[in-house]
This record gives structure tokens, sequence and C-alpha cells, in this order.
């Protein structure tokens, strides 16, 4: 499973996905190469996207 962390260092904050392997273990940034503490508490569940229904196309009669 993916879960998405954010990057606590105020300059960068950028979101970050990371596996379910990596859970109480300390990762690097992508962007900034700050430590991140990958924890229960810090991590968050990926939003799922949802299917937006399209409006019906106009239909010539």
């Amino acid at each position: 499973m993916v879960f998405a962390v954010q990057c606590p260092n105020p300059k960068c904050r950028k979101f970050m996905l990371v596996e379910e392997r990596d859970r109480n273990k300390t990762i690097a940034c992508l962007l900034c190469k700050y430590p991140i503490k990958v924890g229960s508490d810090q991590v968050s569940k990926k939003p799922e996207v949802k299917e937006q229904s399209q409006p019906p196309k106009n239909q010539k009669t």
C-alpha cells in the first residue's frame, strides 16, 4: 500500500509517496534530503481518486 508523507522542513514541505515497508523508518526527502521519520502518526492514506460523472453531451434531435 502507498502512503503520502510531507517533509517537515518548513522551507520544503514536499509531499511524497512511500511504501508500507518504509513505515517506522527514516527516509530522505526527495527534494531537500531532510530526514523524515515515517511513523504511523505521520502517515496518511493516499486519497482514492473518485471518478467524476461527466455531464451528458448535447444531443442533436
